[in-house]
């Protein structure tokens, strides 16, 4: 049965509506974000147990990595968000869409999880951690 009436999206946005639209979805994934960077500065905490005088001192027992392995995990969702949003209202600015800037944030978190783990599961004299 035609009612002749076209169909309306339940989400209907204006031009006008997008830059906001985009910037609570960045601060969606910012939160989210947040939340697991939570456990990675867990696992980063206790990534220096083993750090003594009997072995040699991999990079994440030395002051500059331990200060790393703390900051990156909140530096990640901060730059994230900040890439996400400033590149996306730039190019809405220019006309175009603002949504593929948030693989532009994506990636930077990722970096930041991806150069944190790198820190924690290196082993000593700089090998891959044995599982053991």
């Amino acid at each position: 049965m035609d009612t002749g009436t076209p169909y309306v999206s339940a989400l209907a946005c204006t031009p006008g509506q997008w830059p906001l639209l985009c910037l609570r979805t960045v601060a969606v994934l910012a939160g989210s974000g947040l939340l697991v960077n939570l456990g990675v500065l867990y696992a980063s905490v206790f990534a220096t147990d083993d750090c003594g005088s009997a072995t040699p001192t991999p990079f994440r027992c030395t002051t500059a990595g331990t200060l790393t392995m703390y900051a990156l995990p909140w530096m990640g969702p901060i730059v994230a968000a900040v890439a996400a949003a400033g590149l996306g209202l730039d190019a809405f600015g220019r006309g175009e869409s603002p949504w593929r800037f948030l693989l532009a944030g994506a990636g930077a978190h990722l970096a930041s999880i991806a150069t944190v783990g790198a820190i924690v599961f290196r082993g000593p004299g700089g090998r891959k951690a044995a599982a053991s």
